[in-house]
């Protein structure tokens, strides 16, 4: 068997295909998916390519890449664009106040909504039901009718042009709090009550038995804030003032300002950073994700 035979057959096993022999329809289905997914891949491969591209190759239709052999099309390649962001156009400094608020509003997050379902799930009060559903009832809400009472809030407590401001607001999730309710319902109950006998108190059940069964909710819920977060334009926008706290969206939003010789190769460097975090983040966690959304505690 050839080099090219071995190749191919371990692709197929790796992808599920036990028969390295399919029908003619199923390499016709295969062929489908993967122009599909070029379809899909094609403006980050783009941009990815332009961001090491000097300005005026940037442009070319068809694109630089396609018009000669990959070998002689990377020979122009350099780093400048990336030089000249991080030093000239402070996307350094916008990529780490993206990360900080980034992982604080999901660490914020986490705790308040995996709390509130904790509540709702093993503790009985009045209106539990009608109060869960009104949680429910704001993830119907746009964005759009929130502006205006979240930023006079905002301003009430002196949070304006302050990091604070954009990462306070990440602390309540509808679908975060229903999500992980819906993962805690699954939990045996019978692990609490053991816990509660042994005279285990409410926040030590939610900190010792609960948070470490529910790894794979709260991990899926964890990449969906991320992506929410990370690429929130609207709040950083409307709260914040000084250019030293702007997160990535806004420095490309300043970037893009620029009237006079427009950077499009810093812009398009700055974007295909913005998009490739996320995309990462999602790849190295994917598998938690999905278990989060699917799985459960079996007794």
């Amino acid at each position: 068997m050839s080099v090219r035979k071995k190749i191919a057959g371990t692709l197929l096993y790796r992808f599920g295909f036990r028969d390295a022999k399919l029908t003619v329809f199923e390499w016709l289905g295969i062929g489908f998916l993967c122009a599909v997914a070029f379809i899909y891949l094609y403006p980050l491969i783009w941009m990815c390519d332009s961001s090491f591209r000097p300005m005026f190759e940037i442009f070319n239709v068809p694109p630089a890449l396609f018009q000669k052999p990959i070998w002689e099309s990377v020979q122009s390649y350099s780093l400048t664009s990336y030089v000249s962001a991080f030093t000239t156009h402070n996307v350094g400094l916008a990529f780490l106040m993206s990360i900080l608020v980034t992982c604080a509003g999901i660490a914020l997050t986490l705790i308040v909504c995996s709390l509130c379902a904790y509540g709702f799930v093993y503790l009985e009060f009045p209106g539990r039901k009608v109060l869960f559903m009104v949680i429910l009832g704001t993830m119907m809400l746009p964005m759009a009718t929130m502006i205006a009472p979240a930023y006079r809030v905002i301003s009430k407590i002196g949070l304006v042009n302050n990091p604070l401001g954009i990462i306070l607001p990440y602390a309540m999730s509808a679908f975060g709090v229903f999500l992980l309710r819906q993962f805690y319902i699954r939990i045996p109950f019978s692990i609490v009550e053991s816990a509660r006998v042994d005279g285990a108190g409410h926040l030590k059940i939610w900190w010792n038995i609960i948070l470490p069964l529910s790894r794979p909710a709260l991990a899926a819920l964890a990449i969906v804030q991320f992506r929410v977060i990370w690429n929130d334009f609207l709040m950083p926008m409307i709260v914040l003032r000084s250019e030293h706290f702007f997160t990535l969206p806004i420095r490309i939003l300043l970037i893009d300002s620029i009237n006079f010789n427009k950077p499009y190769d810093v812009i398009i460097t700055a974007g295909f950073i913005t998009a490739l975090v996320p995309m990462i983040v999602f790849l190295i966690f994917q598998r938690h994700f999905i278990e989060g959304l699917t799985g459960g505690v079996k007794e």
